[in-house]
This record gives C-alpha cells, structure tokens and sequence, in this order.
C-alpha cells in the first residue's frame, strides 16, 4: 500500500502529465480549450443547447509590440459556420 506522500507524488504527476496533452498534440492552450468546449457543446440536449450556441463566437484582442511599445489594438471576432446557420 501506497503511503500518503506517495500518493500525493503519484497524483501531482498524473495531473502534470496530463496538462501538457495540448502540447504534445502541437496546438495552443486556447485551440485546445476551444476543441474541448466544442466537444462539450455537441453533447447538450435542448434547452441547453439553444443558450450554449451564442457562446461559440469568439472575440479577441491582439497588439503588435515593435520597439518595445504596443501598437494599435485588434479586435477580432471568429464565429463558425454552424454558429450562423
């Protein structure tokens, strides 16, 4: 039988292991976070479904630093096709 700090090793490296899954599959967290969310949307039963579907369209924002200064702010708003039909 294990004894309690090894348990706790055990679980820490179970939980490292796993967060690093996204990197390994050469994808960026928020990628992966997205393809997770979307998984999860797909599983939704009526009404859920219909008031996760507004969720889908994603909005972010991007600077582009030059000479250590940022520039102008992008907002960019992504939403997928099945969002729009």
């Amino acid at each position: 039988r294990a004894s309690a700090s090894n348990r706790s090793k055990l679980k820490m490296s179970a939980a490292a292991n796993s967060a690093s899954y996204w990197r390994i599959a050469g994808m960026s967290y928020l990628k992966y976070s997205s393809m997770c969310a979307e998984v999860v949307r797909g599983c939704l039963k009526e009404p859920f479904l219909t008031k996760a579907k507004p969720r889908e369209a994603v909005y972010f924002k991007s600077v582009k630093w030059t000479d250590g200064k940022p520039g102008k702010p992008v907002v960019t708003e992504v939403i997928p096709p099945e969002a729009t039909k």
